[in-house]
């Protein structure tokens, strides 16, 4: 098993270890907000060692300015920075209620809707190619979904954005495409010379369960 390999293996365990409940306890599931992160059924959601490799995925994804469609609120740090680019309008897609309801006590300068529910359900409120860049970071909530939960979303994603516009996400991806995943891009109609990337570095803390490299990958895949 190489390096990369192993690494993604040992935060598979631990989600595995935690257990996957029926993803549809996850919309009014309590979140559990702490000064560093976002737990949901006992799942580490997100931390906020990620804030440099957010800061990115929403400068990739505000890249062509207008309107942008982020699947996953979290705890607010990609929108964070989504709001301070230059653009005209931020949808959000979010499962869980509790986050719904904090995101909407934020004070955004651009114009901010969230849209409830899974982006499965969620998708049909918004216009085929009416999206200039989508950031996409979810949580997997099966065990199928770990290190891929992204891939389903694709073909979605190809379907909503504008010619040009840009895709983006939280890739679980070390430091390139696997053949699997590159192959799922492909399959959903981008060309292979519109996927991109940036190498970001991070630093995780030793505990963290569901990330264990030094670098993260940041997608840049145009329509």
């Amino acid at each position: 098993m190489n390096h990369q390999k192993k690494l993604l293996n040992i935060t598979r365990q631990n989600r595995i270890k935690i257990g996957f409940q029926n993803p549809q306890n996850w919309k009014e599931a309590p979140a559990l907000f702490e000064e560093h992160s976002l737990k949901i059924l006992n799942h580490p959601v997100m931390e906020d060692w990620e804030t440099d490799y957010m800061k990115e995925l929403a400068e990739i994804a505000t890249s062509k300015g207008g309107t942008i469609l982020e699947v996953g609120y979290g705890m607010g740090i990609s929108a964070g920075f989504i709001q301070k680019s230059n653009i005209q309008n931020h949808i959000v897609i979010e499962a869980n209620h509790e986050v719904v309801e904090k995101a909407n006590k934020e004070k955004y300068s651009h114009p901010f809707q969230i849209i409830e529910g899974f982006w499965q359900e969620a998708v049909t409120n918004i216009s085929n190619e009416s999206i200039d860049g989508i950031l996409f970071d979810t949580y997997p909530l099966s065990e199928l979904e770990i290190h891929k939960n992204h891939f389903e979303f694709f073909k979605t994603a190809f379907e909503k954005l504008k010619k040009g516009g840009i895709l983006t996400y939280y890739s679980d991806e070390i430091s390139d495409f696997s053949e699997e995943h590159l192959q799922e891009l492909l399959d959903a109609g981008f060309k292979k010379e519109n996927i991109k990337k940036k190498i970001i570095p991070v630093n995780p803390p030793e505990n963290c369960q569901y990330w264990k490299s030094k670098t993260i990958l940041a997608p840049i895949i145009t329509k």
